[in-house]
């Protein structure tokens, strides 16, 4: 018995045993860290130049003179990922803050209007058919609006309660959608002709929807 408690070449093999075995682990878990933080790090990146994408398409929108529409492509990911803008940001989220999601803001350069199946128009046509049948004229540059300020506080109220509702309810964007975006011009007959001229007020609005 007295021999066996001398001898302490047993417990040395033990000690290195465990000494390699805490030294395996953290190897293990450095490796673990080290590839969730890099995953997080290009998701992050990815979900970064997805919302400055978007942001740069808009300003790209509000360069053009003339009325247009464009569309967009929300890129696939092997991640799911979710969009929903207001009328000042975009915001692109992945995972949950559970879980460790992301979370990117990106702030419009230009703002915007957000529209909704739910109002009485979404896009330029349907603005152009809306101001003909309840203002009298379409907005066009050939049926330029009589009824300046009439339209022109209906839109300004319009769009400021968009503004509100948007910065609250943001919508929603099915990423495996199209999504549309029109710049759209309302032209004024200021000067009562009824023409449009480059003496006369116009308006321009970019519209994102969904069909």
């Amino acid at each position: 018995m007295l021999r066996f408690i001398k001898n302490d070449k047993g417990i040395m093999g033990l000690t290195l045993s465990q000494i390699g075995l805490i030294i395996a682990a953290g190897i293990l878990i450095t490796a673990v860290f080290s590839l969730v933080f890099q995953n997080n790090w290009q998701k992050e990146a990815e979900l970064k130049n997805i919302a400055s994408s978007f942001s740069t398409i808009i300003k790209g929108m509000d360069s053009k003179f003339f009325e247009n529409t464009t569309v967009f492509h929300f890129p696939e990911k092997n991640y799911e990922y979710f969009v929903n803008i207001s009328t000042e940001y975009a915001i692109v989220t992945s995972g949950s803050s559970i879980n460790g999601g992301l979370s990117i803001k990106e702030r419009f350069l230009v703002r915007p209007w957000p529209k909704s199946r739910n109002m009485s128009w979404r896009n330029g046509i349907e603005l152009h058919e809306y101001l003909n049948a309840n203002f009298n004229n379409s907005g066009n540059s050939s049926d330029p609006i009589r009824n300046v300020s009439e339209v022109k506080n209906y839109l300004s109220s319009e769009r400021e309660i968009a503004n509100k509702y948007f910065a609250l309810n943001p919508l929603y964007i099915h990423i495996n959608k199209v999504v549309h975006l029109d710049k759209v011009y309302v032209y004024y007959d200021s000067n009562g002709d009824g023409m449009w001229d480059k003496d006369d007020e116009k308006q321009d609005f970019i519209f994102i929807y969904q069909c």
